[in-house]
């Protein structure tokens, strides 16, 4: 039996009447993923259930970020600027994260395909598997800043980290954000080519070094500093797009045709509401960076901006049950009241401010997976269903 729950009686009703809507019109997915997803998929034995294959994908990703937290903890030891003698990076590390975030690529566009195969697909399948890839939105430019590293002569600052963080973590929040006005999933072109990209850069830095990123390609620009560009366009490249999407929606909601369509109709006050926790999450973790005593973007940078992912993934996952429910979202994340005692802590008692910072992730850690695994319980016994079984719960 389930305890606390976080779904009412509305949501419920709301998961048991949605209908599942995506476009993708990526080349790259269309003419190379998708083939590969097709052939892949058909390895897999028809008992296994698809949210394991998402679950073990999801894994995959956190091994990695756990593997360059054990060997480049404050993203340092790929520069030598402050005169300090690292012990390099194992270039077996750079190569296994290569293929396991292949690997967790393709278990990512897999898992899908099995659902519809086994004929097991459910609303629990879509939220178990977004809500995980917003939590890996801060996993990966973590682990892939390793790469990068930071420091005054190729990496930049350990500050600069936290704008491609924050690029990350909008465009999947835009892309949601589009979906709870449109109700039309719109894959961003990005994705793969990302997803794609940081394996590459990982088997490339394992076979040649970090010394092939540590190089200016103009002057007072090094190759470390495009590649943070990149990320942070990311958000821009996906932005026209998400407009015109928003902008067909409401056009088309003029149509004689409107009666019969199931499409949203909100007023601009409701579209704009997942903007605000979005924006709130932004201004205080740039506040705490400014404001904090020990300047703990700097001291733990990899604490400091995991903290943020993960109060991003609570804010990202609530968006989702919205968007899946037909119900309003949330326009404050009850993961800000601690963020916001920890920074006023902070500046009160600067003698434990590093202690209370990894407290502090430690409280959000702990509530984002009790929201997860009792929001997946609940799904689960409102189903009839398990989360890692194919087969159908006994009823009584």
């Amino acid at each position: 039996m389930i305890g606390f729950r976080y779904l009412s009686a509305d949501h419920l009703n709301g998961f048991d009447n949605y209908k599942y809507k995506a476009v993708d019109t990526s080349p790259l997915a269309k003419y190379v993923m998708q083939p590969w997803w097709n052939a892949v998929v058909q390895l897999f034995p028809l008992w296994v259930a698809p949210n394991l294959i998402t679950f073990v994908g999801w894994l995959l990703l956190v091994f990695n970020f756990a593997l360059f937290a054990y060997y480049d903890f404050d993203f340092h030891t790929t520069n030598n600027d402050l005169g300090i003698v690292r012990t390099p990076i194992p270039s077996w590390v750079w190569l296994y994260c290569g293929v396991g975030q292949f690997v967790a690529h393709t278990l990512d566009g897999v898992d899908g395909k099995q659902a519809r195969r086994t004929k097991s697909s459910s609303p629990l399948g879509e939220l178990f598997d977004h809500g995980l890839d917003s939590w890996s939105c801060i996993l990966l430019p973590l682990t892939l800043f390793s790469a990068i590293g930071t420091g005054t002569k190729y990496g930049g600052s350990t500050e600069e980290m936290l704008v491609p963080c924050l690029a990350v973590v909008a465009t999947f929040h835009l892309t949601h954000w589009e979906k709870y006005i449109t109700g039309v999933l719109y894959l961003p072109w990005s994705y793969d080519i990302s997803q794609l990209g940081c394996s590459l850069a990982y088997l490339v830095t394992g076979w040649y070094g970090v010394e092939l990123w540590q190089f200016y390609v103009f002057p007072d620009v090094s190759c470390a500093r495009v590649l943070k560009w990149i990320l942070m366009g990311s958000y821009f490249v996906s932005l026209p797009a998400s407009i015109w999407n928003v902008v067909d929606h409401y056009m088309s909601l003029r149509s004689p045709e409107k009666q019969q369509s199931d499409r949203k109709n909100l007023s601009f006050w409701e579209a704009m509401a997942p903007g605000l926790p979005l924006l709130l999450l932004c201004v205080f973790y740039y506040v705490w960076s400014v404001i904090s005593p020990h300047n703990v973007l700097v001291a733990q940078p990899r604490v400091f901006m995991f903290s943020l992912g993960i109060v991003f993934s609570n804010i990202a996952c609530r968006l989702i049950i919205s968007q899946m429910t037909g119900l309003k979202c949330d326009l404050f994340n009850i993961m800000f009241i601690p963020v916001v005692i920890t920074m006023a802590a902070g500046v009160l008692y600067p003698p434990y401010e590093i202690d209370i910072l990894y407290a502090c992730c430690a409280l959000l850690v702990t509530m984002h997976l009790h929201f997860g695994i009792s929001v997946v319980q609940e799904l689960c016994e409102h189903f009839n269903i398990y989360c890692f079984s194919i087969k159908k719960q006994q009823t009584s």
